[in-house]
């Protein structure tokens, strides 16, 4: 009798071989918390360069699990390493948990990372809504701390003026999604009464310096409330020498890039926001932030 080319536990050992993405979850040391990360990886690619994304859902809703397929997504199309941060929630945890805990990944991934197969010098970041917000500032604050050096900002429909006023605000109010009560109800969950929300940990459109930021792919929703604050952050940019790609999508709604099956617009930012990546990090460190 003829013998078996493999045992049955060799062919599933083979089949976890081959798959293309490894996932992973681990927890990273950070100054005032553990953090849950979870790494996306293609494991014939090491060392890999790093987008670092922070989930939105208005800081309290979304988690690791939430924004699962853009991650996995990224990792593949763009060729790159995803590292998702599970930062901390309020009302639990409110204002500046979050920030601090995605400053604390950002670290890490610049100085430890390699231990995990990541080059630590080709960093950069992405967020939707409450966590594009986060992004624009965690690259603010690198900046201000002169590191860790941080190359691209992909910033989806992101929260970057929370005291803005403006024509999407008031047109866009109620019945597009995302309310103005949804916004403020979230707000009232982070942030602490007498908070100054013009602070550029919550507000990153009010810094008071745009000099010297990383090269920006900002994306907006055209029937969104949030869509002007995002145009006027890219002209601020542009205004402050930074190399800033704004696109606006036509009728669609926060949070669209979610439903990449329901919207063809989805499909289409999605390609563009690997490609952006892809651009990004064929290019040399130390190349970028200035038009």
């Amino acid at each position: 009798m003829d013998r078996p080319l493999m045992t049955p536990e060799g062919a599933r050992i083979a089949v976890r071989d081959a798959v293309v993405m490894d996932v992973q979850d681990h927890w990273i040391e950070g100054p005032e918390r553990r953090v849950r990360i979870r790494l996306y990886r293609q494991p014939a690619a090491l060392p890999a360069s790093v987008l670092l994304y922070f989930h939105g859902g208005g800081w309290v809703a979304g988690d690791l699990d939430t924004h699962d397929s853009f991650c996995r997504i990224m990792c593949e199309w763009a060729r790159c390493a995803v590292v998702a941060v599970d930062y901390a929630r309020p009302p639990e945890y409110r204002f500046p948990a979050a920030v601090q805990d995605c400053y604390a990944v950002t670290e890490w991934a610049a100085t430890q990372g390699c231990s995990l197969g990541l080059d630590s010098t080709r960093l950069a970041v992405a967020g939707g809504g409450s966590g594009g917000g986060l992004a624009a500032v965690i690259c603010q604050i690198a900046r201000d701390r002169c590191g860790p050096y941080i190359g691209f900002q992909m910033l989806l429909y992101p929260v970057l003026d929370c005291l803005a006023r403006n024509r999407s605000r008031i047109q866009f109010a109620t019945g597009f999604g995302l309310t103005a009560e949804m916004l403020d109800w979230y707000l009232a969950q982070y942030v602490n009464a007498g908070q100054s929300l013009a602070h550029p940990w919550l507000s990153p459109a009010r810094h008071a310096s745009l000099h010297g930021l990383p090269e920006a792919l900002i994306l907006s929703a055209d029937c969104d409330l949030l869509r002007d604050e995002g145009r006027a952050y890219a002209r601020q940019l542009k205004k402050a020498g930074v190399r800033v790609r704004h696109t606006v999508f036509r009728g669609m709604q926060h949070g669209f890039i979610n439903y990449p099956g329901k919207h063809h617009s989805a499909r289409k930012a999605i390609r563009l926001c690997a490609q952006a990546l892809i651009e990004h990090f064929d290019l040399d460190p130390g190349t970028h932030g200035t038009a």
